[in-house]
């Protein structure tokens, strides 16, 4: 279930990618790394869904809410040093890294449904 969304996130990516070629973009890899910043983000998502359900379903709800903080850190992170690495060290376009993962982000949020994990 988490594949259907994982391939509209892509999908997301290379429209946006398309679009910005057409826009006289140089290459599509700053908004394919965007969207990759996206999906990596929604499987670490669902992997902490997964876990702090798991820790719900034993009765060990403390752990099942740290569970789920943590990954909220830890999502954050990744974010934020994905986009430092992609614009700093790779001199992706900023822009381009930024809108793919915005976009493929609300891909996530219209297209996920309750039974996603």
């Amino acid at each position: 279930k988490v594949l259907r969304v994982i391939i509209y996130q892509a999908s997301i990516s290379i429209v946006v990618a398309l679009v910005f070629l057409s826009l006289d973009s140089t290459t599509i890899f700053s908004s394919m790394y965007g969207g990759l910043v996206s999906i990596l983000n929604t499987l670490l998502l669902a992997r902490s869904v997964n876990a702090a359900g798991k820790a719900a379903s034993e009765q060990e709800q403390t752990r099942s809410a740290l569970v789920l903080v943590k990954s909220v850190v830890i999502r954050f992170t990744l974010v934020l040093v994905s986009f430092y690495i992609g614009i700093v060290y790779l001199k992706l376009v900023a822009l381009e890294i930024l809108i793919a993962f915005a976009l493929a982000q609300l891909g996530y949020v219209f297209y996920k449904s309750k039974s996603i994990y």
